[in-house]
């Protein structure tokens, strides 16, 4: 019984020893300016090029900075990578909702970044839809080369 605790202790260690590695930084990843490319809302995709080309997120670091019609926002990202589908918790550190915390699930391919967020800052999202009467927000960003 011994000889097979000791190789399921070693191969969960060395699970948990190589796994951040082989993890790419997905807040490294992301640093860039990101634009809109297609946005759903209550089930339905909104459909306004003008606000596609007008919301621009641009991510240094752990900080994100956009304008909106109020003015200036940013804040700062909190990613969780060990999550199945990854989190992402944004908190607003400038703007007109100073302290709001934004809940979200997010996926990262190369220059294309899907988050669907919970934008009234209710349970976080499970799944990247969104329902009729729903508080959230599927956003479909293209990195700008």
């Amino acid at each position: 019984m011994k000889r097979r605790t000791l190789p399921a202790a070693i191969l969960a260690v060395s699970a948990l020893v190589f796994t951040p590695m082989a993890r790419a930084d997905d807040l490294k990843a992301m640093e860039g300016r990101w634009t809109v490319e297609a946005m759903e809302a209550g089930g339905k995709a909104v459909d306004s090029a003008d606000l596609a080309k007008a919301l621009a997120v641009t991510i240094a670091g752990d900080h994100y900075e956009l304008m909106t019609d109020e003015g200036p926002d940013g804040g700062t990202l909190k990613l969780d990578e060990t999550q199945n589908p990854k989190t992402m918790d944004a908190t607003d550190t400038e703007g007109i909702e100073v302290g709001k915390l934004i809940r979200a699930i997010y996926e990262l391919s190369g220059d294309t970044l899907r988050v669907c967020y919970a934008v009234d800052g209710s349970a976080r999202p499970t799944e990247f839809a969104t329902k009729e009467d729903s508080p959230l927000l599927l956003v479909t960003y293209k990195r700008e080369k």
